[in-house]
C-alpha cells in the first residue's frame, strides 16, 4: 500500500540509500518487463504459437465438423479448407492471448513505478522537509538509463521535469524496439511476416493496457493496500495519495527548490472530463478496443506514453508497425504485377502493328476489391484486434495502392489522351464520316468503366467491411470505423476521377466539342439573313436551324458516347459539353452579321430549342431515359424534371440574358451622344450575365460595313475565330479569350476612325456611326466589371 512504502522509503531516507533503494525497484520492474517482452518476441514464441493453432484445428477436424455426406475427393478438400480457416482463427486467438499476457506484464510493472513515482512526489521527511523526489533526483541516473536519459531530454546539469516513470517508459520503449528490430531481421528476414502479423493484436492490447492504467490512476486505485486501508495517506490521514493529479507523469519537479509543493487547489480542482471526439489540436482521438479514449490530446494521463510506445526509428513498436506495413502493402499490391500486362505488337509483313492494352477483367478487379477488404477487416474492432487508428494507417496503405493502380492505369490508355495528341483527338477518338467511337474511343470507356467500379468499391468498403457483417446490430464503434475509413478513403477516390478525367473525359469532351463548333459553323452560311421577298407572317414562327444541326447532334453523343459511360463520369463529359454550347452559340450568335428584326425573332425561337436539346443531353449524361425522341410529346416532362440541373451550370445565365440582348434598341434614339447610349447599357439588368466580347460583337451588328467586324480583321472564318479566342473546345473556359478580344475590338475601331478621317466611305454604308465610339467607351468599363 501507499502507506507502507511511504513508511518504507522513509527508512531509506534515514539510512542515506533512498535514491538507490529507488532505483532498484524501478531496475526491477524493467526487469520484469523485458523478460516478459523477451518471453513473447522470440522465435520459439512464434513457433509456439503456430504449433497450438495447428493443433486445436487438428482436434477440431478430427471431431467431426466437417460434414461427412461427400465423396472422398470433396471431403478431403472440405477438410483442408476446413483446416486453413480454423487454422486462421485459432492463430488469431493465440496471438490474442499472448500479447494480452505481455500487456499486462507491461502494466503491473508500470503500476509499480507509478505508484513509486506519486508516493516519492507527496512524501517529504518530517524533519528537514525535504521531498524525496527531490533526493532522487539529485542522485546520479544509473547507467541502465542513460538511454532514456537522453531521450527524455535529462542530465546531471538538467534534471527539470525528472521523473522516474518516464524514464523507465522510454528505457522500457529503447529495449522493446531493439528486441522487436532483431526478430524482423532473424534468419535474414524468415520470420518478418509472423512478426509483422502480431502488430493489431500488440497495437490493441497496448491501448487496452494504456487505457486500464489510465482507469486505475483516475479511480486512485494505486493507493489502496490490500488490506484495505481505503488509502488513508501516508501520514495517516492525507488522502492526497489518493486524489487525480496530472502531476504524476506530466511534472516532477515544482517548486522554486525543486521540490513539489501541491498545494490544496491543485487537490480539489475540478477536472471536467472531455466530450470531444477529437483532441486540441483537431485530430481524432484513438480509442482502445473497449472504448476508452487513449491520450492522442496533451491532456490525456497516458499522452506521452502512447506516443514513445509507438516509437520512431528503433524504438518501440515501430519496427513492428514497419514490418506490418510493409506487409499490408505487399499484399495490397500484389494483384497489380497482372493487371496491365506489357503492350505487345505484331510484325505483319515486315511492319509492327501496335495493339491496345489488355485491360483487366472483372474477375482481376474482385481480387482487388476483396484485398481491400481483407486489409480492412484488420482494424475491425471485432476482428484482429483493431481499432480507429488502425483503420487510418491501413486507409494510408490503400491510398497508395490505388495510387500505384492509376500509375499503371494511365499506361494503359489508347494514347489519345496524351498530352502530345491532344490535338488529334477528335480523329482518335471519332470516325468522321457519322462521329461514332473508334475502337481506341470503346477501349478507354472500358478502362474507364473499369476505374469506375474501382471507385464505387472503395465508397463500398467501409459499409461493406465494419457494418454489413453486423447487421442487424448496431455499434457505435464500428459506425464511427466506418466514417473514419471513409474520409480516409476520399484521396483514393480523388485520385481515380482525377486519372479518368484528364486522360479519357476531357479528350473525350474536346472531339465533342469540335463536332458542335463544326456544326454551329453552319450558322453564318445565311441562316439568320433577311429575306426581302419572304412574308414575315410565315417565317415569323421561328428558326429551323437548331431543329435541323444540333439536336441530332446531341442525340448522337447521348446514345453513343454517354450511354456507354457511368452516370458519374456521363455527367462530366454531358456537362462541359453543355458549357461549351452554350457560350459557343452564343459568341456564333453575336458575330452574325447583318442582323435584322426577322433574324432576331429567329434566333430567339432557336434559343427555346436550343435549351431544350440541352436540357435532353444533361439528362441524359445523369443517367435519364435518352430513348425518348425530343421531339414527340414526352419531352417536356423530361425536359422539365431536368431543367434544374440545366440552371445550375456555368453560362445558363448568359444564354437566358441572351434574349433581352438580341432586342436591345439603344441606337433608336437618333439624338442620343455615344457616352449616354453607353450609359444607358450600362444600367441594363442583362449586362451582368453576358460576356464583355458578346456584348462588343454584337453591337457590331448596328455598325457601318466600314467598321469590320473582329474576325475579318484577323482573316478568319467566325467559327475559327470563337474556337480559336473566345471558347475553348477543350473545357469550354472562356475567360482567357476575353481580352484578346477587347484588343481585337480595340484594333477595329481605330481602323474605322482612320478611314472615317480620310473620308474612305461608301455610299451604300448603312448603319450607325456612333457605334464605334460607345464601344471605346464601354469596353474599359466592362472588363473592370469582370475584373479582368
Amino acid at each position: 500500500s501507499s502507506s507502507k512504502l511511504g513508511a518504507t522509503l522513509q527508512v531509506y531516507f534515514h539510512l542515506g540509500e533512498l535514491p538507490q533503494a529507488a532505483w532498484s525497484a524501478v531496475s526491477q520492474s524493467l526487469a520484469t518487463a523485458e523478460k516478459a517482452a523477451s518471453q513473447f518476441f522470440n522465435p520459439a514464441s512464434l513457433q509456439r504459437l503456430q504449433e497450438a493453432a495447428e493443433n486445436e484445428a487438428q482436434l477440431a477436424i478430427e471431431s467431426g465438423n466437417v460434414s461427412s455426406n461427400q465423396t472422398p475427393a470433396s471431403k478431403k478438400h472440405g477438410e483442408e479448407a476446413f483446416l486453413q480457416r480454423t487454422i486462421a482463427k485459432k492463430l488469431q486467438i493465440e496471438r490474442s492471448e499472448a500479447a494480452s499476457r505481455w500487456a499486462n506484464a507491461v502494466c503491473d510493472a508500470a503500476s509499480r513505478v507509478s505508484n513509486l513515482q506519486r508516493v516519492l512526489s507527496r512524501k517529504s521527511d518530517p524533519v528537514s522537509r525535504v521531498n524525496f523526489l527531490t533526493v532522487v533526483s539529485e542522485a546520479s541516473i544509473p547507467d541502465k538509463f542513460t538511454q532514456a536519459a537522453e531521450s527524455c531530454g535529462l542530465n546531471d546539469d538538467n534534471k527539470k521535469n525528472f521523473s522516474i516513470l518516464n524514464l523507465f517508459w522510454h528505457q522500457m520503449c529503447i529495449g522493446l524496439g531493439a528486441r522487436i528490430q532483431r526478430l524482423v531481421k532473424y534468419n535474414n528476414g524468415k520470420l518478418e511476416g509472423e512478426v509483422a502479423a502480431l502488430y493489431p493484436f500488440v497495437r490493441s492490447a497496448a491501448l487496452d493496457m494504456l487505457g486500464e492504467l489510465t482507469d486505475v490512476m483516475h479511480l486512485g486505485y494505486l493507493g489502496k493496500g490490500e488490506e484495505g486501508d481505503g488509502g488513508g495517506g501516508i501520514m495517516g490521514g492525507s488522502a492526497v495519495l489518493e486524489e487525480e493529479c496530472d502531476i504524476l507523469l506530466n511534472t516532477g519537479i515544482g517548486g522554486e527548490d525543486g521540490s513539489v509543493v501541491p498545494g490544496a487547489d491543485l487537490w480539489t480542482r475540478d477536472v471536467e472530463p472531455s466530450q470531444s471526439n477529437s483532441d486540441s489540436e483537431g485530430k481524432p482521438s484513438i480509442r482502445n478496443s473497449s472504448g476508452r479514449r487513449v491520450g492522442n490530446d496533451s491532456g490525456g494521463i497516458f499522452g506521452s506514453e502512447w506516443k514513445t510506445l509507438q516509437g520512431h526509428d528503433i524504438v518501440g513498436m515501430y519496427p513492428l508497425q514497419c514490418s506490418f506495413m510493409d506487409a499490408s502493402n505487399e499484399r495490397l499490391c500484389a494483384p497489380l504485377q497482372y493487371l496491365f500486362p506489357e503492350e505487345a505488337t505484331v510484325e505483319e509483313g515486315g511492319v509492327t502493328l501496335q495493339i491496345l492494352p489488355t485491360l483487366p477483367s472483372k474477375y482481376d478487379l474482385a481480387k482487388v476489391e476483396n484485398c481491400i477488404r481483407e486489409e480492412l477487416a484488420t482494424a475491425d474492432p471485432r476482428q484482429g484486434g483493431g481499432e480507429f487508428g488502425m483503420t487510418v494507417m491501413i486507409c494510408e496503405n490503400i491510398v497508395d495502392m490505388v495510387e500505384s493502380f492509376c500509375a499503371v492505369a494511365s499506361g494503359a490508355t489508347s494514347g489519345v489522351g496524351d498530352e502530345e495528341n491532344d490535338g488529334d483527338a477528335e480523329n482518335g477518338y471519332l470516325h468522321q464520316n457519322d462521329g461514332t467511337a473508334t475502337e481506341a474511343l470503346n477501349h478507354d470507356l472500358k478502362l474507364a468503366g473499369l476505374m469506375n467500379a474501382l471507385s464505387e468499391a472503395l465508397r463500398n468498403a467501409p459499409e461493406q467491411t465494419f457494418l454489413a457483417p453486423y447487421r442487424p446490430t448496431q455499434s457505435p464503434q464500428h459506425d464511427e470505423a466506418a466514417r473514419i475509413c471513409a474520409l480516409s478513403l476520399l484521396p483514393a477516390i480523388k485520385l481515380i476521377q482525377n486519372l479518368v478525367k484528364k486522360s479519357i473525359l476531357s479528350p473525350l469532351s474536346h472531339a465533342l466539342n469540335e463536332r458542335v463548333s463544326a456544326a454551329l459553323a453552319n450558322m453564318h452560311l445565311g441562316t439568320y439573313l433577311e429575306d426581302n421577298n419572304a412574308d414575315p407572317m410565315e417565317n415569323a414562327g421561328g428558326g429551323e436551324f437548331v431543329q435541323t444541326h444540333l439536336t441530332k447532334l446531341y442525340e448522337s453523343i447521348a446514345s453513343h458516347h454517354l450511354a456507354k459511360l457511368p452516370t458519374e463520369y456521363g455527367s462530366i463529359v454531358a456537362e462541359t459539353v453543355a458549357t461549351y454550347s452554350i457560350y459557343a452559340f452564343a459568341s456564333n450568335v453575336s458575330l452574325v452579321r447583318p442582323l435584322g428584326e426577322m433574324g432576331r425573332l429567329r434566333i430567339t425561337q432557336d434559343l427555346a430549342d436550343f435549351e431544350l436539346a440541352l436540357e435532353q443531353l444533361v439528362f441524359a449524361g445523369n443517367g435519364g431515359d435518352t430513348g425518348r425522341n425530343p421531339g414527340g410529346g414526352g419531352k417536356h416532362s423530361n425536359a422539365t424534371a431536368s431543367k434544374g440541373t440545366l440552371s445550375g451550370m456555368e453560362g445558363y445565365a448568359e444564354l437566358r440574358a441572351l434574349r433581352q440582348m438580341l432586342f436591345w434598341n439603344g441606337f433608336e434614339d437618333a439624338t442620343a451622344s455615344p457616352e449616354d447610349i453607353t450609359k444607358k447599357l450600362l444600367l441594363e439588368a442583362w449586362l451582368a450575365d453576358v460576356r464583355p466580347s458578346t456584348v462588343f460583337n454584337y453591337l457590331f451588328s448596328f455598325a457601318p460595313n466600314t467598321l469590320t467586324s473582329p474576325h475579318h480583321s484577323k482573316r478568319m472564318l467566325a467559327e475559327e475565330y470563337v474556337r480559336k479566342y473566345l471558347v475553348r473546345t477543350l473545357d469550354g473556359s472562356v475567360e482567357d479569350g476575353e481580352t484578346s478580344a477587347w484588343m481585337t475590338t480595340m484594333a477595329c475601331c481605330d481602323a474605322y476612325q482612320q478611314r472615317e478621317t480620310v473620308g474612305i466611305t461608301s455610299g451604300e454604308d448603312v448603319g450607325d456611326r456612333r457605334v464605334a465610339a460607345v464601344l471605346m467607351s464601354l469596353g474599359p468599363e466592362l472588363l473592370r466589371r469582370r475584373g479582368h
